[in-house]
């Protein structure tokens, strides 16, 4: 009866052991811990993204409860909207008289701009834009006129551009030396778009669809 028993047990003790190592693998799936870990951790909920992901990095989110994650990948959703925002630009300031351009344009930049993120590799075109439309709101001042009325746009001037808004115009006897000037400011914005990318292949693919809608603005900048 003893041999029994002790037979008995070693086979339960065994099983016992077995078990485990049968059951885990039917229990572990995505969202596990990291790889390497040790047996037994608890399964959680598979993470949209970590901070080693490609394409995305980490900041502190002045909370305490962890790092927030930033999302630098490019979409061409994103870069095609900046597209048809710099096409609808096009298409509204052609239709005004020389001297409201330029502050047309500018105005324009300057909420395409304000639309992109801060970080990421939207970010870095969020500031070379936004650094033009200052250059471009420069020009403006420095070739003011004063005695000109400004100009407000009519409803549906632009679907795109939605916000009241108004244009400053520049001294007609001076609009050929502004609209020069505006031009070297948009081609300057175009060419640091190219050489932003980094020789990184997709970077490159969409900064130069920025830079050729940004470039493409110069129509607006020949005056007659």
């Amino acid at each position: 009866m003893r041999a029994k028993a002790n037979a008995t047990l070693v086979v339960i003790v065994s099983l016992g052991l077995a078990l485990p190592e049968i059951a885990f693998p039917q229990a572990a799936g995505p969202g596990v811990g990291a790889p390497g870990g040790g047996q037994g951790a608890a399964p959680g909920p598979a993470p949209s993204a970590a901070p080693s992901d490609p394409g995305t990095s980490t900041a502190s989110n002045g909370t305490g409860n962890g790092p927030t994650i930033i999302y630098t990948n490019l979409n061409w959703l994103i870069t095609n909207r900046i597209s048809k925002d710099f096409n609808a630009a096009v298409t509204e300031c052609g239709r005004y008289d020389d001297v409201y351009r330029i502050d047309c344009l500018r105005q324009n930049m300057q909420r395409i701009a304000q639309s992109l993120p801060d970080d990421g590799d939207y970010g870095r075109v969020k500031r070379i834009l936004t650094n033009a439309a200052g250059k471009l709101g420069g020009i403006v001042e420095k070739y003011a006129d004063p005695k000109a009325p400004r100009l407000t746009p009519p409803a549906g001037a632009n679907p795109r551009f939605l916000r009241n808004r108004s244009y400053k115009a520049v001294r007609r006897d001076k609009v050929r030396h502004a609209m020069a000037e505006a031009a070297q400011v948009v081609q300057e914005a175009a060419t640091q778009l190219l050489r932003s990318s980094e020789n990184s292949t997709a970077r490159l693919a969409h900064y130069q669809s920025i830079s050729v809608a940004v470039g493409s603005t110069k129509v607006l900048l020949r005056s007659l």
